[in-house]
């Protein structure tokens, strides 16, 4: 081949790659979770995750990782309805009445439906001194408004909603208008993190989180925080280091539990009357890297609920769990596991695109310089 024709076709060449490569990079890293320093992978099903950090003398963190692209799901659990409460909800529906029950039992309903049930997690505050109780917030199942909520007055401008549809999610303000007009089939809803719900205190926290990983202006990562210590602040900055756009909180203190494949990473002995059910997508296991159980760790209950702050509802029941020192007690920083990219097939619609066109016009130069050439 003469110089004169190496020269486009090389060209060419590398303005192929210049092109692909920032594209290929992008897809590379489009499913791989970056946890931050500390976190560990200890459990990984088609589309979940779970990641653990452990501090000297103190509590873990666990982090779920629910990627709702690869068939992963939340599913909203709930206690039986003992009654209605028709048009007695803060927008004027429903504010039913609800059995609390155990975290155990909603691990068993979650399994009874769906094989690949992966964990399950408390869900939503309640009114505690009542039995069966009521949500403060509101709560959609499978396209039904099921609650209100009773909450009116208190937490102005703090109250939000995580809406959940089959590929993606999103937290933003719950308002009457909100939640009577989305389209997500699904929605749970809580307060914002700087809401006072023991603010400053460390103690048990269930927060959740939404990133929009790949950028494309619709969240397909949600997130779920738990541990038995930690302050508000704490709770949202793990959820941002994982990647969250947006976090809610959930209920915490004594409500804090986590089960995962039937085993108590977060035990407590509260009923609670609400739960989230995080269900892998299908396909086989990918990962299941903790080979030991890991150590229960139980919510501590206290003796007395906390007295209702007045521009509050009626807060949890909190025991009082020591402070860690975030700086002293913190074990050196481990790099976490990363998962594999999964590639999607839509993702990389686009190569054909821009591949077969500068393939055509090599195509064409070769030809042309052959024929120039056997003349």
């Amino acid at each position: 081949m003469k110089a004169s024709t190496r020269f486009p076709i090389t060209l060419l060449g590398l303005i192929t790659l210049l092109l692909a490569a920032p594209y290929m990079q992008a897809i590379a890293g489009i499913d791989e979770t970056k946890a931050p320093p500390g976190f560990e992978l200890i459990r990984s099903e088609n589309g979940v995750e779970l990641y653990k950090k452990d501090y000297k003398g103190g509590s873990p963190d666990y982090v779920q990782v629910i990627d709702l692209r690869q068939g992963a799901k939340v599913v909203l659990l709930y206690g039986t309805i003992s009654s209605s409460g028709s048009g007695k909800g803060a927008f004027g529906g429903n504010d039913p009445r609800f059995v609390s029950q155990s975290l155990k039992s909603y691990w068993q309903e979650l399994t009874a439906e769906y094989d690949a049930a992966f964990c399950v997690t408390n869900g939503q505050f309640f009114f505690m001194q009542e039995s069966p109780t009521r949500l403060p917030f509101s709560l959609k199942v499978n396209g039904k408004i099921l609650s209100d909520g009773y909450e009116v007055k208190n937490f102005p401008n703090q109250k939000l909603m995580l809406e959940l549809w089959e590929d993606h999610a999103r937290i933003r303000t719950l308002t009457k208008g909100t939640l009577y007009t989305s389209s997500a089939p699904n929605i749970v809803a809580g307060l914002d993190e700087e809401a006072r719900k023991r603010i400053d205190h460390f103690v048990g926290r269930t927060f959740v989180g939404v990133d929009d990983r790949n950028r494309d202006g619709r969240a397909e990562i949600v997130l779920i925080f738990n541990t038995l210590s930690a302050r508000q602040k704490d709770a949202a900055q793990v959820l941002r280091e994982f990647g969250a756009d947006q976090v809610m909180m959930l209920d915490g203190g004594g409500s804090t539990q986590l089960t995962c494949d039937g085993q108590n990473y977060i035990a407590s002995e509260r009923l609670v009357p609400q739960a989230l059910g995080i269900v892998a997508g299908p396909g086989k296991d990918i990962l299941a890297s903790s080979t030991k159980p890991a150590p229960t760790q139980v919510a501590a209950q206290a003796t007395v609920p906390d007295a209702p702050a007045p521009t509050n509802i009626p807060e949890i029941a909190q025991a009082p769990i020591a402070e860690l020192n975030s700086e002293s007690s913190e074990v050196a920083a481990v790099q976490a596991t990363q998962t594999q990219a999964t590639l999607d097939l839509d993702s990389i619609a686009w190569i054909p695109v821009i591949i077969l066109p500068i393939g055509l016009i090599l195509f064409l130069v070769i030809k042309s310089r052959s024929a120039g050439t056997s003349d």
